[in-house]
């Protein structure tokens, strides 16, 4: 059964169908979440690559901060950002990443945050996106580490909350700016001390802020004696309490979304729901997602389980104005079989491509456009697939998924 429903693909099946140009990078397999691009190119470094696809993009945008010492810390934010099609405006997402390191040297070795996977999402919803690299990471790593909760007996969140909050800040209002920005419709959004300071950032009354999301935000010891038991959980609940207050202070508040599972190391789901109460206590408006245990991690929910937050995300934003689903669908039923190679041309670098996928481990996915291919696996394959593969269509025809998993779902158009 060869696939004819292509649109404009239809002629080119006489010929057969071709993959990249002669001697172009080929799209291959994406292990985890980072899609890893086969080439016969020279071993030597190459240049980082933007995802074009989605318009990426690097900026630099100062911010001024306090640390625990009252010590003022000024340094350019490398802020990575994404864009949909188009001249816009687009409504603005923040994302702000977690804690990945303490010591000077580990904080000096973080790369520049790009959060892909969840940008995809956002800019799949039409939002332009802003991921932040905060002050005390990567090159910005020797002027201190304003983030730090220094000491787990008396832990200063007062000050690392002010001042991942006014980073915040900086950033929408550098976005802002952009002509092509809609500044009225502003998301901020986060994992961990991320999400943190996404609910700090509510409490800073930024003008046009419309939603808030929290994926199991906060400050934890990880994995150990203490797994799931922050310090001092209490003065966190003041923190979150204050930023409940501050948030609805004169106004009403904005709605905000907390997500966090049932098997989470850093920090368990029983001070998450505390926290969110100590939110609406002070005022705040907090509706919670639990969800079941994630893998051996729950922690790792925002990271590497995108199929399924996703969704809820997605039914959290709609009432609030934003109806285009970010959420790739899984698959239901096909109508040929996921090894049957003669539903494609028989020719050319695609059926290869294909072949490949077949022999990949699940979650898999395979997009094509006729000329073009990507394959990913791992967690988000769908988007992966689809972005490996668009990133060789330069103009041409889009790419669509031809097969997720088991099943083929190659659409009509």
């Amino acid at each position: 059964m060869r696939l004819t429903s292509m649109p404009r693909i239809a002629s080119r099946l006489r010929v057969g169908w071709l993959a990249a140009v002669v001697g172009a990078s080929i799209p291959a397999f994406a292990a985890g979440v980072a899609p890893i691009v086969q080439t016969s190119a020279p071993t030597a470094p190459a240049p980082e690559r933007l995802a074009t696809d989605i318009r990426e993009s690097v900026i630099r945008v100062q911010a001024i901060v306090e640390d625990h010492r009252g010590q003022t810390l000024i340094g350019d934010l490398v802020v990575t950002t994404y864009r949909p099609p188009g001249p816009g405006p687009f409504p603005l997402v923040v994302l702000n990443h977690g804690r990945p390191a303490a010591s000077e040297q580990e904080r000096a070795a973080v790369k520049r945050q790009r959060l892909e996977s969840a940008s995809r999402f956002f800019v799949r919803k039409g939002f332009a996106v802003a991921v932040p690299t905060r002050l005390g990471y990567g090159d910005t790593a020797a002027k201190g580490d304003p983030d730090s909760s220094v000491r787990c007996d008396v832990p200063q969140y007062k000050v690392a909350a002010k001042a991942l909050a006014t980073q915040v800040a900086a950033v929408v209002r550098f976005m802002q700016s952009s002509v092509d920005i809609d500044a009225q419709r502003v998301v901020v959004m986060g994992q961990s001390v991320g999400g943190f300071a996404a609910m700090a950032a509510t409490g800073e009354r930024i003008p046009g802020l419309v939603a808030a999301i929290d994926f199991a935000g906060g400050y934890g010891p990880g994995p150990g004696a203490n797994a799931g038991e922050p310090c001092r959980p209490e003065e966190l609940a003041n923190r979150f309490h204050d930023f409940g207050r501050r948030a609805s202070h004169g106004r009403e508040a904005v709605p905000t979304l907390w997500v966090f599972t049932g098997n989470d190391q850093f920090i368990a789901a029983k001070y998450q729901e505390r926290w969110a109460q100590a939110y609406r206590d002070g005022g705040g408006r907090a509706q919670t997602h639990l969800m079941p245990a994630f893998g051996e991690e729950g922690h790792l929910l925002f990271a590497r389980g995108n199929d399924l937050w996703q969704p809820i995300v997605d039914e959290f934003l709609q009432p609030l104005g934003f109806p285009i689903p970010g959420a790739l669908p899984m698959p239901q039923g096909g109508a040929v079989s996921i090894d049957d190679t003669s539903a494609l041309p028989s020719d050319g670098r695609v059926i290869n491509g294909y072949r490949k996928f077949l022999a990949a481990k699940e979650p898999r996915a395979f997009a094509t456009n006729g000329r073009h291919w990507g394959l990913a696996t791992g967690d988000d394959a769908q988007s992966h697939a689809l972005a490996l593969c668009d990133q060789l269509t330069d103009g041409e025809e889009r790419c669509r998924l031809y097969a997720v998993n088991r099943t083929v779902v190659w659409s009509h158009p």
